[in-house]
């Protein structure tokens, strides 16, 4: 065997054999990760679909709060209960579309109205996924429940399965529901349900999909490694300055990708050599994740599209039970929006409490009708009764870590407060009241009084006009009421196009 022989094997075992080593144990460690991200993935993908089933069923849970606490359950108490109770709950269940039947108990348990005309007057022998008390509104004693037969087929409905995945439910972690299929060879995670004791969701999935994916990738490996082999043979002899370089290039750019997360940079490809290869594959790994980025910005934005379409809905749905129409909250939100922007707020502030403004009465809904829509004035006890809806309104939303939520609990709850102190429920004063709250007080009484409403007609603009000179630095904040009258043209604007039909 001459010299150059010699050198040349040399060199190749000082450079391949730590180099296949390397690569024979990477090769290991990324199988084994290779599996570890299938089951996070999937972990993931359970808990996606988790946590929509558990919004469905707090959801389904509030309805049944919110129809126990109407006025027409105190029939139970008189003892008259009548078809209205049963329609009721006849409409909830085709509204949801659901698989199981509400029922009415009275305190012996017996169902005295129901969602299923055929179960009518008997007993309930299954046991109900929710229980919920009714209370008299006299004494405050339990006068009866609503119950819930609750169907597991309608948690089904969120499975999204597939030739390779599929999911089932586990009851007490022995009894198997739902299971559509079965693998010979399985990866599977499971979650339990927190509203639903001993009920878990499990995803499976067939693991020959996995190590069929497994092998071309093992396929590409080996490939990769005998292409890493000639390489290095070729650094080692003829090209290391010119492979090293455009190494240090991408190394440049994935270091400035990691410091701005800025996924749009490409890596310059020069050649078609395997660094060129390298380069294209990870310049379509960042098209990938930059594709992914947009498509949950996207997500994003109609989640919270969602989020202020619910905002108005309640709001115009508190609004309707003191007969005022959908417009109201409009025309709320719009002057809100501009009194925002006149008085320096942000675009994104502006926007907030346009979205938010809607919720101001939202308290109304615990107030009864017969106070809320009495067509005279209130007596002292009913104006005490009706002032409560601030804080009722606050209560229910503040708990919310949302933002606009967030804004709105604090719009509810100090739309009614004055500048000079005098209004509720806390009596603040000035510049104490968040600026939402003043915007909005101020907005709010302008459509009041410009508006119909069952106890008085609406106000003609220059009554309205004195009033608002006459409340500057007492009910509403001065700077506001100076923007409103330098902005009065763009008011009567707002008023036009959303007038009542």
């Amino acid at each position: 065997m001459n010299f150059r022989i010699k050198i040349i094997s040399l060199i190749l075992i000082v450079s391949l054999a730590p180099y296949i080593l390397i690569m024979i144990y990477s090769g290991n460690i990324l199988r084994d990760k290779y599996y570890e991200n299938t089951q996070q993935e999937m972990k993931m993908q359970l808990s996606l679909t988790v946590e929509r089933i558990e919004q469905y069923l707090t959801t389904l849970k509030r309805d049944m709060v919110f129809i126990s606490h109407l006025d027409i359950m105190n029939d139970i108490y008189s003892k008259d209960v009548d078809r209205r109770i049963s329609n009721l709950l006849e409409d909830k269940k085709q509204e949801l579309n659901l698989d199981g039947n509400f029922h009415l108990l009275d305190i012996t348990e017996n169902i005295i109205a129901t969602s299923d005309a055929t179960l009518l007057y008997k007993k309930l022998d299954t046991a109900p996924m929710f229980l919920i008390d009714i209370k008299s509104e006299i004494d405050g004693s339990i006068i009866g429940k609503l119950a819930l037969d609750f169907s597991l087929k309608n948690i089904i409905n969120f499975f999204e399965n597939s030739p390779e995945r599929h999911y089932f439910i586990r009851l007490d972690k022995t009894k198997t529901l739902y299971k559509t299929d079965s693998f010979t060879n399985e990866i599977h995670v499971k979650q339990s349900l927190n509203t639903m004791k001993n009920t878990e969701i499990v995803l499976e999935q067939n693991q020959n999909v996995f190590l069929n994916s497994l092998k071309r990738y093992e396929n590409i490996f080996i490939l990769a490694l005998i292409f890493g082999a000639i390489i290095i043979s070729v650094i080692a002899f003829y090209f290391i300055d010119k492979l090293i370089k455009p190494l240090l290039n991408l190394s440049l750019i994935v270091e400035k990708i990691t410091n701005t997360q800025d996924y749009s940079q490409r890596v310059p490809i020069h050649g078609e050599d395997e660094i060129a290869t390298l380069a294209d594959a990870f310049n379509q790994m960042l098209s990938g994740i930059d594709k992914a980025l947009q498509e949950n910005e996207i997500l994003y934005r109609e989640i919270e599209e969602t989020q202020k379409e619910v905002v108005f809905t309640m709001g115009a749905i508190g609004e309707s039970r003191s007969k005022e129409t959908g417009n109201h909250v409009k025309r709320v939100a719009e002057y809100s929006k501009l009194l925002a922007l006149s008085y320096g707020l942000s675009q994104e502030e502006a926007d907030m409490i346009k979205q938010a403004s809607p919720m101001h009465d939202i308290g109304k809904v615990a107030i009864p009708d017969a106070i809320l829509n009495k067509p005279a004035r209130f007596t002292p006890e009913e104006f005490e009764h009706m002032k409560k809806h601030a804080q009722l309104g606050y209560e229910m939303l503040h708990h919310s870590t949302r933002p606009l939520l967030q804004t709105a609990a604090v719009v509810a709850n100090e739309h009614h407060e004055k500048w000079d102190g005098s209004g509720y429920p806390n009596g603040l004063a000035g510049k104490d009241i968040h600026i939402y709250g003043r915007i909005t007080a101020l907005a709010d009484v302008f459509d009041a009084l410009g508006s119909d409403r069952v106890y008085k007609k609406a106000w003609e603009d220059e009554r309205i006009f004195e009033l608002f000179r006459e409340e500057r630095g007492k009910h509403f904040d001065p700077d506001l009421i100076d923007i409103f009258f330098k902005d009065l043209d763009k008011f009567l604007s707002i008023r036009d196009t959303f007038k009542d039909s």
